[in-house]
C-alpha cells in the first residue's frame, strides 16, 4: 500500500484522471461566488432561527433512512412518493444549512442535464417525461444523501438501513430455496439440465434483480463487523454480509456472480494492506494463501458438489447454444440499429419510451423490455451525450473512492468509501449484461454509494465540519 500511495501522490497518470474525474475542482470556490451560492447563505442566515429549519435536517434523515428500509418491499409509486419528499427536504436543507458541496455533484449533475436533453429531443416527449422525473426523483435522493452523509452518524443510519432491509430479504430467499419458489417467468433455458433448478427472488420478484440489490450488502456489511463498536450492529452486519452472499449464489444470477467475485476481489485487494499492518510478519505471507485457497477450495466445492452451479456458471460460455444468451445476443443487435437512428441524445429517457420505440428495430419473437446492459441502455435512451456524462460519474467515483483509501486520512472513513467503491464496482459489473439497475430497489442503493463516497472524499481533504 506504501507503493501505492507514493505512486498516487506522483504519478502524472494518477493526476490526469483526478483531473478528469474534477476530484480537485474547486467546487466550494465557486459555489460561494455563484449567485446560488450567495442565495443559499443569504437564506441559510434567515432560516437560522426557525423551528422547521433546525428540524428538517432530522427528518430529512429519517425520509432518506425510509427509503432504504422500504424499497425492496413496496411498489415503485411508494418509493417515488417517499424520493419526492426527499427532493422536497433538499430544498429546504438548501436554505437551513450550508454545507459543501459533493465532489460528485458535476458528473452527476452533467448527467442528469443529459437526461433534459434527451427529453427535448425525444421522438415521444410525453413517455419520456415519466422517464426524466425519475432521474429527477433520483437525483433529489442523491442531494438529499451527499448533504446527510457528511455527517457520521446520518451515516450509520442510512447503512445500517439498507443492511437491516436486506436481512429480511435474504432470509427469505433461503426459505424460498429450501421450501421451493415457483419461477415467475421462464429464467432458465427450459431445455437445459437447469430447467427446474429453483432461483430464489425474495421479495423482488425477480432473481436477477435481487442478486444486484444485495451486492453492496457484502463489502458494506463487512466493514460494519470491523468497525462497529455495538456487538448487536457487528452480528447484524456479519450476518447481512453472509445471508446476504448465500443468496446471491442461491438466485443463479450469472451476472451476479461475476458481481459477487469482483466486488470480492476489490475488496481483499484493497483490505488486505490494512489488514496486514495489524498481524504479526509471519502471519502476512499466510493470511492471503488462507484466503485465496480457501475460495478456490470454495469454488471447486460449489462447481463439483452441486452440480446445477457448474452448469450454470458454463452456460456463460455457450453462446447462442444458451436460450438466454441468445436472447441478449439477438436484442444487442436490435438496440445497435437504435443507436444508429438515435445517435446523439437517444430515444428519450424512460422505459416506456423503449417499450415504444423497440418494436420498430426487434427480430421478430425477441420482444424486450430493455437493452439487457446499462451501457448499452444509457446509450440508446440519453445518446452519445448521456454515456459521456456516466463515463464521467462512474470515473470520479473510482477515483474519488481509491484516493480516499489510499490516503487513509480518517480510518473509519476511509474503510466506509472502500466498500462503497467495492459495491459500485460490483453494480457496473452487473450492469454489463443486465439492466436491473434501473429499478428502484437498486437505483436507491446506487445513489447512497455515491453519496457516501462524496462525503468520505469531503472529509479526507478536511472541508467538513463534524457536527
Amino acid at each position: 500500500m506504501a507503493i501505492l500511495q507514493r505512486w498516487a501522490s506522483s504519478s502524472f497518470a494518477w493526476g490526469f484522471l483526478e483531473s478528469l474525474a474534477f476530484a480537485d475542482a474547486p467546487l466550494q470556490r465557486w459555489w460561494r461566488a455563484s449567485l446560488p451560492g450567495r442565495v443559499q447563505q443569504w437564506l441559510s442566515h434567515w432560516a437560522a432561527g426557525s423551528l422547521a429549519a433546525r428540524a428538517a435536517e432530522p427528518v430529512a434523515a429519517g425520509v432518506f433512512c425510509l427509503v432504504l428500509l422500504i424499497s425492496p418491499f413496496v411498489p415503485t409509486a411508494a418509493v417515488g412518493a417517499v424520493l419526492a419528499v426527499g427532493l422536497a427536504l433538499v430544498v429546504l436543507l438548501f436554505a437551513a444549512r450550508t454545507r459543501p458541496l459533493s465532489p460528485l455533484a458535476l458528473p452527476v449533475l452533467a448527467f442528469w442535464l443529459s437526461g433534459w436533453v434527451s427529453l427535448i429531443g425525444s421522438p415521444r416527449v410525453l413517455l419520456s417525461l415519466d422517464g426524466w422525473l425519475k432521474m429527477t426523483l433520483y437525483a433529489g435522493g442523491f442531494a438529499l444523501g451527499a448533504h446527510l452523509l457528511q455527517k457520521p452518524l446520518y451515516r450509520t443510519l442510512a447503512v445500517g438501513s439498507y443492511l437491516a432491509a436486506t436481512l429480511p430479504v435474504s432470509i427469505y430467499g433461503l426459505l424460498q430455496y429450501v421450501n421451493g419458489a415457483p419461477p415467475l417467468a421462464t429464467w432458465v433455458d427450459p431445455e437445459s439440465p437447469l430447467a427446474d433448478t429453483t432461483r430464489v427472488y425474495s421479495f423482488l420478484g425477480n432473481p436477477n434483480l435481487l442478486a444486484a440489490y444485495l451486492i453492496a450488502a457484502i463489502p458494506l456489511g463487512v466493514v460494519g463487523a470491523l468497525v462497529w463498536k455495538n456487538w448487536a450492529a457487528k452480528v447484524m452486519a456479519a450476518l447481512a454480509a453472509g445471508a446476504g452472499a448465500l443468496c446471491l449464489v442461491l438466485t443463479y444470477s450469472r451476472g451476479g456472480w461475476i458481481a459477487l467475485m469482483a466486488t470480492v476481489l476489490v475488496l481483499a485487494v484493497l483490505l488486505w494492506p490494512w489488514l496486514g499492518e495489524r498481524l504479526k510478519p509471519e502471519w502476512r505471507l499466510w493470511v492471503p494463501v488462507v484466503f485465496l485457497g480457501t475460495a478456490a477450495a470454495a469454488l471447486v466445492v460449489a462447481v463439483v458438489a452441486v452440480p446445477a452451479v457448474g452448469e450454470r456458471a458454463l452456460s456463460i460460455f455457450d453462446g447462442r447454444d444458451d436460450s438466454s444468451n441468445n436472447f441478449r445476443i439477438t436484442v444487442w443487435g436490435a438496440v445497435f440499429e437504435m443507436i444508429r437512428a438515435y445517435p446523439l441524445t437517444g430515444i428519450g429517457p424512460g422505459n416506456l419510451t423503449f417499450e415504444a420505440i423497440y418494436p420498430f428495430f426487434q427480430r421478430p419473437k425477441f420482444d424486450a423490455l430493455s437493452a439487457y446492459s446499462i451501457v448499452l441502455e444509457i446509450t440508446v435512451e440519453l445518446g452519445i451525450v448521456g454515456l459521456l456524462a456516466f463515463l464521467w460519474l462512474a470515473s470520479a467515483l473510482l477515483v474519488q473512492g481509491f484516493t480516499v483509501w489510499v490516503r487513509r486520512a480518517e480510518l473509519t472513513g476511509a474503510l466506509w468509501c472502500a466498500a462503497a467503491t467495492c459495491a459500485v464496482v460490483g453494480l457496473l459489473v452487473n450492469g454489463l449484461s443486465d439492466t436491473v439497475w434501473f429499478r428502484p430497489s437498486v437505483q436507491v442503493v446506487w445513489w447512497m454509494l455515491c453519496a457516501l463516497i462524496g462525503a468520505e472524499y469531503l472529509r479526507a481533504h478536511g472541508q467538513v465540519d463534524q457536527d
